[in-house]
């Protein structure tokens, strides 16, 4: 039987993100980048890579080479950008065997570090990206200026190029209309809210996006300190809205919340959109102790049944209506095993 680990804040906070933007400063930035060049990024950041401690835990996945399907997955699970695949003929992308460490290549900047961990772990992640970062800097020298810091194809990445991001669930905030009063409020502090897959992408499930924006002028630990004490903040906010809803009317609030357990246990078709929110709805349910249920793995299912990665476990691609009965087959299986009333 897998065991899951509690992360810490893991009833609001779903996961913490470090991303670092670099560029070797003997190639062209990415409007100059020819396909030669793009080779020579992928050679040398795998060679350092391979060659580092721990390298021999890394896969390096050439975009071109993947089905859709299995690019997709990728995105659904966070270990890389939907930008990259913009870039599909000539990204690439570096995956440790625990999903922890990426190292995208070849995206709006040659090299992007990143760290990847349960919970609010920020000061970790960053751990895990920098120490790549090191890794690599060590053998093939970024570009970088003594006043401002690493030099990116973006200049709003420039400085520390480090963009820190946490994964929330608010459904109470969301739920009680209070999402337009964070986004202002963590707006005056430099940080900004987007959907689940960050710039473009909608909020799906109650799941927000929280990250910084500004990067020149701070230290890579400021910006840590920042997101997470903002975090902190709307994690607070979001467990008084959890409390004050279940005081309002519990027999209510379980009554809404059961409801989707009841749905995701007994469809036979389950749309991605109305997934999300049964998904929400459960997640919301186990986090109040209303189902024993442990969240990471509730997590990894709402991420393992997204249209690409069914498309991955289905070995083929497969339309709308066979991914809702897949889908659907899949929660009840998972369901019944992870789940206990």
């Amino acid at each position: 039987m897998v065991e899951y680990l509690q992360a810490p804040e893991q009833d609001v906070v779903i996961s913490s993100r470090v991303r670092l933007s670099r560029n070797y400063d003997d190639l062209p930035f990415s409007p100059k980048l020819t396909r030669e060049y793009a080779n020579e990024v992928v050679a040398r950041t795998s060679d350092a890579v391979f060659r580092g401690s721990g390298g021999q835990s890394f896969s390096l996945l050439r975009m071109g080479e993947l089905e859709q399907d299995a690019r997709s997955r990728l995105v659904e699970h966070h270990l890389i950008s939907y930008d990259l695949l913009k870039y599909a003929d000539r990204s690439a992308a570096m995956v440790s065997a625990n999903g922890t460490v990426t190292v995208m290549l070849n995206e709006e900047d040659h090299v992007r570090f990143q760290g990847l961990l349960p919970g609010l772990q920020l000061e970790r992640a960053a751990e895990l990206a920098l120490g790549m970062d090191e890794s690599v800097g060590e053998k093939y020298p970024f570009a970088f200026d003594t006043q401002l810091g690493f030099l990116t194809a973006c200049p709003a990445n420039t400085g520390t190029g480090m963009r820190c991001s946490v994964v929330l669930h608010l459904p109470a905030l969301s739920g009680g209309g209070q999402m337009g009063a964070v986004m202002q409020a963590v707006a005056k502090l430099g940080l900004t809210i987007r959907g689940l897959y960050g710039e473009g992408t909608m909020a799906r499930g109650h799941l927000y996006q929280l990250s910084n924006q500004a990067t020149l002028g701070r230290s890579e630990e400021d910006v840590v300190r920042s997101l997470a004490a903002a975090t902190k903040q709307i994690v607070g906010h979001e467990r008084a809205m959890r409390e004050a809803a279940e005081k309002r009317d519990m027999m209510q609030l379980q009554d809404t919340l059961m409801r989707s357990w009841g749905e995701l246990m007994y469809a036979r078709l389950m749309p991605t959109k109305e997934f999300m929110r049964r998904y929400s709805d459960i997640r919301y349910a186990a986090s109040m102790g209303y189902l024993h249920a442990p969240l990471p793995a509730l997590d990894v299912l709402m991420m393992d049944v997204q249209p690409g990665s069914l498309g991955v476990k289905a070995g083929k691609l497969i339309g709308d209506r066979e991914s809702e009965i897949l889908r659907a087959k899949i929660l009840r299986e998972e369901l019944s095993r992870l789940v206990s009333k």
